[in-house]
């Protein structure tokens, strides 16, 4: 065990041991130990074997911000042990290696076949002989990937909820400058979610002695109202909204203003053997340390270009660990380290670390001058140890305000691509932003926090908020920064593998060999040598692949530049994001009613829609007998209107409308420039400047979309409502419902005043309404729309006046019966993509001679002259079989020619009927037609005109 004495601020609790298993070993464990930190205190070192060459790794970070401590856990691969808590019973195991960590056949490739597995080695061994590609993806696919998955799972282990959360501000991030920023603008009113992904908040405070001061911050957020969410990595900002994964949630915040006080991420160093256990961060080495009482070391030598490995030697010294040297690549003296040197250790100015030694760890190091440094020719500085510790400076953590439309640039200065823009309600702070030190990080996160409450319109209205926030500006004008050396692109390549990229075994060598195959562009570099694609997502590879491009092609890193920063940025299971989200379920203001009535409900798209009232064969007999009422406010409905409204339509559909007179309706198809059937619906004109136009149910949202999209690019003098929700809608049907309408309405219903494809506006029940003489279903009929507020009384009254008349609700599957009575098709069921006005069987809907240009014209007028091979008919059975939705049609051959799209049993017709696509020569009325369907194969007779009523008296009567 390497347990040091208590620490303060540790988060573990020596008082409640743990215990897990590692591939079936009990390892012991105290709460609040990670499974990274409880098997280095148990002894082991190695933690993975690498992707390619299955080298093996261990910690670096202690962050969850590298691939090396990969496992699975329970099961579910890809688990960072470094930031995964223990749990009592769970039971751990490793990944990538076989049979064991310490012995894997694997690492063959790494002693024998490494000069043979060069980058992009597999496009071009593995194309020869052609035969044998299944052979090599067999073995290509066994060795790629970083887990297995369980083949079967018997029921779902991962529930996610999805939360929805609306904020005045956003702070991403919780160390001393998030929390200060979440702190000013909470005090001045805001509403304010602060998220980070450590288990507290406090960032580097909490490893670095001030814990306290950490705890402090935190308290005093959470007492100004800051909903603070801890173990929250935020995953990506898309468009204003940022998702944050939590355990079991899934936060979508959508605030109004961002701070991201996201901090730096520490970069390793590029020498030979720098993949080894034993090679760490000086941040990694301190959370073990400082976080969970464990020793990284016995004796270690540090490599740094800054304070920060400065700060690390002298306190990891003070833990017991035996500081044999540290290699400061700065010129000289930085101020910070004399009590190093008075306490013996040396430090090595201008020099660096060139090689870790060791096979399964490390056991030495090689530290040498980098040339140019005084004296520095033939020294070197050989030494056995068991830790290097390494600080090859930090990279802002910028992925996040990338993708929020931040821009970044180069700074020579400090060696990294900082922020250099930022949109607007966009602000940074602390190390991301360039403050380096604590106070400087504090006075930028309340600077941030004050003027987004400022922003807001918070505060008390005085001086003294814009008095803080000024005084807080000349703080940070001319921040002292700390000292730092720019490290080189690597050293000691020549004495083994130095990786650039620890996720995907990418060498330096690897990007030498990249630029000489012309792939010397940062973005085509990354595609051929998979660098910075692995788990990290560049967090410690992308600075040093830019340093080696830039060092192989002679351009300086301005001009190299990064990748392309692509949520997520953390590392997130997929279960979380296909948990199970808040489906929301449109109902029409009539729902209460077709409860109360007993309907069968049913999803219908994203409505929640009455399918039926218990009986929709008898429900479609009463709309042919007497009358039936159904809602259909699940119709979409546009209002059109403006002086070019005409026009407009006319564009968009491919039947003339504009010359449609005032009070008249108009069946309209909608087709795609394609000429392909999109929707459709009717287009009814209320007065010379307004059209009201409704879509089917489903198409609704798409329709409206492609209005809008035209209406923006053609500029006209057109305004566009959607009245879809607050319009609702119902459809009285059937030879007694002029009877009943006449009992509710002033209006005269007579068939001469009141003819087929009519409109108008009157009071139904009191309410004032857009009646439409329509018929969907076949039988005389009236679509009544009013507003939405009425839906009950309106749907009450009419079913109260049609009582004597026998009148009965009806649901959709009553009114796909009728429909299919009259053939008039469903479209999205009896069409698919490829569906053109002409093959469905109404090419009058197309006007080619019309003097506008229409979406779609060309490609009508080509199908036009060149008929369909297949066409959209009725069908009959005789013998009571329905065949399934989807049946095949089959030819004389008995090969697949059509499919049925829809088919029911009809009381009215007596027979089973359908609507099939079918080859062209087959679609006249009686032609045979052979349907095979769930094994067996039935005869039906073709009919191409509507089932009932086919002249259409009863729809004009």
């Amino acid at each position: 065990m390497t347990r040091l004495d208590p620490q303060p601020g540790e988060l573990i609790d020596r008082s409640r041991p743990v215990s897990f298993t590692f591939d079936g070993k009990e390892v012991p464990a105290l709460a609040g130990d990670t499974i990274a930190s409880a098997l280095y205190a148990a002894g082991r070192r190695t933690f993975s074997r690498s992707f390619k060459y299955h080298r093996p790794r261990g910690l670096v970070c202690c962050a969850g911000q590298c691939p090396n401590c990969l496992v699975a856990v329970d099961g579910a691969p890809g688990v960072r042990a470094c930031t995964e808590p223990v749990r009592e019973g769970a039971r751990v195991e490793h990944m990538n290696a076989w049979p064991g960590l310490e012995r894997d056949a694997m690492s063959v490739i790494d002693k024998v076949a490494g000069p043979f597995t060069p980058p992009g080695f597999y496009y071009r061994t593995f194309i020869r002989p052609r035969r044998l590609w299944p052979l090599y993806e067999f073995f290509l696919r066994r060795a790629a990937g970083l887990g297995r998955l369980p083949r079967a799972q018997p029921e779902r282990t991962w529930r996610t909820e999805y939360r929805r959360r609306h904020a005045d501000l956003l702070v991403v991030g919780g160390g001393i400058a998030g929390l200060s920023a979440a702190i000013a603008a909470a005090e001045l009113g805001a509403d304010v979610v602060l998220a980070d992904e450590g288990t507290a908040p406090g960032g580097r405070l909490l490893w670095e002695g001030e814990h306290d001061y950490a705890q402090a911050l935190t308290e005093r957020a959470i007492a100004a109202g800051v909903e603070v969410l801890s173990s929250a990595p935020a995953l990506g900002y898309f468009d204003g909204l940022v998702a944050i994964w939590q355990g079991d949630t899934l936060h979508q915040v959508r605030a109004r203003r961002h701070v991201f006080a996201t901090g730096a991420i520490e970069q390793p160093l590029v020498f030979a053997g720098n993949d080894l256990p034993g090679v760490m961060l000086s941040g990694g080495a301190l959370r073990l340390a400082n976080l969970y009482g464990v020793k990284p070391g016995a004796r270690a030598v540090v490599a740094t270009t800054s304070d920060r490995g400065i700060d690390a030697a002298m306190a990891l010294r003070a833990v017991g660990v035996e500081i044999l040297a540290v290699a400061d690549l700065r010129p000289g003296p930085a101020g910070q380290d004399a009590s190093l040197r008075a306490q013996g250790t040396e430090v090595l100015y201008g020099w660096t670390v060139v090689e870790a030694r060791g096979r399964a760890a490390v056991t030495g190091a090689v530290l040498e001058p980098l040339p140019g440094t005084p004296g520095s020719s033939s020294m070197r500085f050989e030494v056995e140890c068991d830790l290097v510790v390494v600080s090859g400076g930090e990279a802002p953590a910028t992925a996040l305000i990338s993708q929020a439309g931040g821009i970044t640039g180069y700074d020579p200065t400090r060696g990294h691509f900082g922020v250099t823009g930022l949109p607007a309600a966009i602000a940074v702070a602390g190390q991301v932003g360039g403050q380096a030190s604590a106070q400087a990080a504090a006075y930028s996160g309340e600077l941030a926090g004050l003027e987004a409450a400022i922003a807001l319109g918070l505060g008390p209205g005085d001086e003294g908020t814009p008095a803080r926030r000024d005084a807080l500006r000349a703080h940070l004008a001319d921040p002292a920064g700390q000292a730092e050396a720019i490290p080189p692109a690597a050293v000691g390549a020549g004495r083994g593998r130095a990786f650039a990229c620890l996720c995907e075994d990418v060498t330096a060598k690897d990007i030498h060999r990249s630029v000489e195959e012309g792939y010397d562009s940062i973005e085509l570099c990354k595609r051929f040598t998979t660098v910075m694609m692995g788990p990290c997502q560049g967090r410690m590879c992308q600075l040093p692949a830019v340093r080696l491009m830039a060092s192989e092609t002679g351009q300086d890193l301005e001009q190299v530049g990064t990748t392309t920063a692509r949520p997520p940025w953390s590392t997130v299971p997929l279960g979380a994001l296909a948990g199970r989200p808040i489906e929301p379920a449109k109902r029409s203001s009539i729902h209460g009613r077709h409860r109360d009535l007993g309907a069968t409900v049913r999803w219908a798209g994203d409505w929640r829609r009455a399918y039926d009232y218990g009986d929709p064969e008898g429900e479609a007999l009463a709309v042919h007998r007497a009358a039936g009422l159904i809602d259909v406010s699940t119709l979409g409905k546009l209002l059109v209107r403006g002086p070019e409204a005409g026009e407009f339509l006319d564009r968009l559909y491919p039947n003339r409308l504009s010359n449609l007179k005032p009070g008249r309706i108009r069946y309209g198809v909608l087709t795609s420039d394609a000429g392909r059937i999109m929707d459709d619906g009717t287009i009814g004109r209320l007065d010379e400047q307004s059209f009201y136009v409704t879509t089917t149910s489903s198409g609704a949202g798409a329709v409206e979309q492609w209005f809008s999209w035209w209406l923006a690019d053609w500029g006209m003098d057109v305004h566009l409502a959607d009245l879809t929700q607050a319009v609702s809608a119902v459809n009285l049907a059937g030879p007694r419902s002029r009877e009943i309408l006449s009992r509710l309405t002033d209006a005269d219903c007579s068939a001469q005043a009141f003819a087929y494809l009519d409109s108008r506006q009157a009071r139904v029940a009191g309410v004032g309404c857009l009646l439409m003489r329509i018929g969907f279903v076949g039988e005389l009929g009236y679509e009544i729309h009013f507003p939405a507020a009425y839906g009950e009384d309106v749907w009450d009254a009419i079913l109260a006046a049609g009582a004597p008349d026998g009148i009965r609700p009806f649901g959709l599957e009553p009114q796909r019966i009728l429909r299919l009575e009259k053939q008039h098709i469903i479209v999205g069921q009896d069409t698919d993509s490829e569906s053109t006005p002409f093959g469905a069987g109404m090419p009058w809907a197309v006007k080619l001679d019309k003097e506008q240009d229409f979406i779609g014209k060309w490609a009508l007028a080509r199908v036009a002259g060149h008929p369909s091979e297949i066409a959209l008919v009725g069908f009959t059975l005789a013998d009571g079989y329905v065949p399934t939705e989807g049946a095949v049609v089959l030819d004389e051959r008995g090969t697949a020619a059509g499919q049925v799209t829809s088919a029911r049993r009809s009381r009215q017709v007596e027979r089973v009927i359908g609507m099939a696509w079918v080859p062209a020569a087959l679609a006249s009325d009686g032609a045979s037609i052979t349907i095979a369907d769930d094994g067996r194969r039935v005869s039906a007779r073709i009919v191409t005109e509507p089932f009932h009523d086919p002249a259409g008296e009863l729809l004009r009567s």
